[in-house]
């Protein structure tokens, strides 16, 4: 049976503020705010790792944008090097 009040509405340093001199050790009360306080590392825990998913996700989203830009850039390289390459052994062959 819950008591109610002991842990309805507070976060987790108010119970834990509570739990000293509140109830005995081993009664109702004291089990219910020690649980609560257990349940609420939980939620923050619950609440850092989806913050922890969506960053993941939106790094990888920016990951894939910056690898598809390195990927281009490595392609006009290429080509200006070819480019390069061939206007200099033309202006050797036109020289002589």
């Amino acid at each position: 049976m819950a008591v109610p009040g002991y842990v309805e509405g507070k976060d987790k340093n108010e119970i834990l503020n509570a739990l000293i001199g509140t109830a005995e050790i081993g009664s109702q009360v004291h089990e219910q705010q020690k649980m609560g306080i257990v349940v609420r590392c939980t939620e923050d825990m619950e609440k850092a790792l989806g913050s922890l998913e969506k960053s993941m996700d939106e790094n990888a989203s920016a990951n894939d944008k910056l690898a598809a830009k390195i990927y281009w850039l490595n392609v006009v390289l290429t080509i200006a090097t070819v480019v390069g390459t061939i206007a200099a052994i033309a202006q050797i062959f036109i020289r002589k």
